[in-house]
């Protein structure tokens, strides 16, 4: 009797086992982890609004609108080349992370510009954009001009065309970090090396390279407190043969300003801007500027 129930138990134990094995080869094995190199970023509802692709500020950053987006912008008073005294630019997302864009508003005052934008290194933590452009200026369109403005402008033209690199950073939800370097080649003609203050005066079509370091601090879902500073290390106005050289204090400015979401696709923007290059342009060296973008 106890050989029986010992064949038995062992019986029963060898048909346990047998099933287990079954029951191992039939599960499915668990997914392989994801190397962490292969990270990529968040998407939009992972992150901040303002920090999604779609909304995120493209102004003084490497990004670019993404492709099939139309954005508008319309503003006044700026400092930087692109807003100087009114804004009305029409920019355009294409494949690969392309942007073209006009202001139409330059082109009303006698200042054609169109430039480009490539967003050519996109990873989860550094992106690294590239813009350029073509400006051309004739003085005797250029009606908006005060009177001392008026008469430097008249007797000329000029070319431009600025090269800028820009490196962005968002670390954490909260913070954007941008870095950007930028050249300007420039060439006037018709101007006369009599007139070298008033260049100086108006840095109208200077050449010169700069820095320009900026912070984001996004405080919610829908507003960004914006800073930038511009440090020129060279600015010289191509006038006659010498080149006179603009001293850095006369060249500096410092911005600080809130972006914030008003509705879908509906953008507004206050900045405060600090500059001696102001005093020629407002008639003050502080002096705000405003700015709304619609994104339909």
């Amino acid at each position: 009797m106890s050989r029986l129930f010992v064949c038995a138990t062992f019986a029963f134990a060898a048909s346990v086992s047998a099933v287990g094995h079954a029951a191992d080869a039939a599960a499915p094995e668990p997914p392989a982890a994801v190397p962490a190199s292969s990270a990529t970023k968040p998407d939009a509802a992972a992150v901040s609004d303002l920090q999604s692709p779609a909304e995120v500020n493209t102004r003084y950053s490497a990004y670019t609108l993404p492709a099939n987006q139309w954005g508008i912008n319309a503003g006044a008073l700026g400092m930087g080349d692109g807003d100087v005294f009114a804004l009305l630019s029409v920019a355009y997302g294409l494949p690969a992370r392309v942007q073209l864009n006009m202001n139409l508003a330059h082109a009303g005052v006698g200042l054609l510009n169109v430039g480009a934008a490539w967003h050519f290194i996109d990873t989860r933590y550094f992106d690294l954009g590239i813009r350029s452009g073509v400006w051309y200026g004739h003085g005797e369109w250029f009606w908006i001009a005060n009177p001392l403005a008026k008469k430097l402008l008249a007797k000329i033209d000029y070319v431009k065309v600025p090269i800028e690199l820009t490196a962005s950073s968002m670390p954490t939800r909260w913070l954007e970090l941008d870095l950007a370097a930028q050249y300007n080649w420039a060439k006037m003609f018709g101007a006369s090396s009599n007139d070298d203050s008033l260049f100086s005066k108006s840095q109208i079509s200077t050449i010169q390279f700069f820095l320009r370091p900026g912070m984001r601090f996004f405080i919610s879902d829908n507003t960004a407190l914006e800073l930038f500073v511009k440090l020129p290390l060279y600015t010289a106005v191509p006038v006659g043969e010498r080149n006179p050289t603009i001293p850095f204090k006369d060249t500096w400015w410092f911005e600080g300003g809130l972006r914030s979401r008003l509705a879908r696709g509906l953008y507004g923007n206050v900045r405060l801007n600090y500059a001696s290059i102001s005093d020629w342009l407002y008639g003050a060296r502080l002096y705000p500027a405003f700015e709304i973008e619609v994104r339909p």
